[in-house]
């Protein structure tokens, strides 16, 4: 069933008008046809089906006939991530969206090998948008704009995140050892990795460090892997 981006759904409306780039991927793209069921999701909890009444060549008109609330996360999570080269940031951002995390904090570290450009936040946002879509998370990520290493670190504290270090330095915890009550932001370095002045910053925040396995991985996989690994654990304890 084809599912679209619907803000403007909520518990008491059933009607629902569609335009813009949903109404293009719904009409153009997927060739729904009247009178066809397709999936409503609000990004804010709510997902719901509805059957295509009404086309125009500028909207349509969906009737909903099934609605879910889902509430936000009890243990939220998020990722910081270097900006990282050949776009494997978007792959950050759409397999993490998918395994349910809740906001992205892009990084500027020492060893950052991409800048940000002014569509970075736009360009990340349109695919968290097409990943809820996709595996039907009923909660749209929030995506910061990119920050210096430490100015995000301060922002992370200031939103009751909790820093979570992803190193290969050892000694460090496995994901499974951290509290229960963590609310963590997993910090996840560039291709170089970070400066000694870097990890000098994080032991005086203290900051603690966890290893995803015994092996070296590239930044992207280690992002996916924290995401993965936390929402294994979530799940095994619910």
């Amino acid at each position: 069933m084809p599912s679209i981006y619907a803000p403007d759904l909520s518990e008491d409306k059933n009607i629902i008008t569609v335009k813009g780039e949903e109404f293009h991927h719904l009409i153009n793209v997927k060739r729904i046809k009247s009178r066809e069921t397709v999936k409503l999701n609000s990004g804010a909890g709510l997902i719901a089906e509805g059957k295509l009444t009404e086309v125009t060549k500028d909207y349509a008109v969906i009737e909903i006939t099934k609605r879910e609330k889902f509430p936000f996360p009890e243990r939220p999570f998020a990722i910081a991530f270097a900006l990282l080269k050949n776009r494997n940031d978007e792959l950050v951002i759409e397999k993490c969206t998918e395994l349910g995390v809740t906001a992205f904090y892009p990084l500027l570290t020492d060893y950052s090998v991409r800048a940000p450009s002014k569509n970075t936040v736009s360009r990340f946002e349109r695919l968290a948008l097409s990943a809820i879509k996709q595996c039907d998370n009923p909660w749209l990520p929030r995506i910061s704009e990119p920050l210096p290493l430490k100015e995000a670190v301060k922002k992370l504290s200031a939103e009751d995140w909790k820093p979570v270090l992803c190193s290969e330095q050892r000694p460090a915890q496995r994901i499974s050892d951290l509290p229960n009550n963590l609310k963590p932001c997993f910090i996840i370095g560039p291709e170089g990795g970070f400066r000694e002045e870097e990890f000098s910053f994080f032991a005086d925040q203290d900051i603690p460090s966890i290893s995803l396995c015994n092996l070296i991985t590239r930044a992207e996989t280690a992002a996916i892997a924290a995401a993965a690994q936390f929402a294994a654990l979530i799940c095994s304890k619910e």
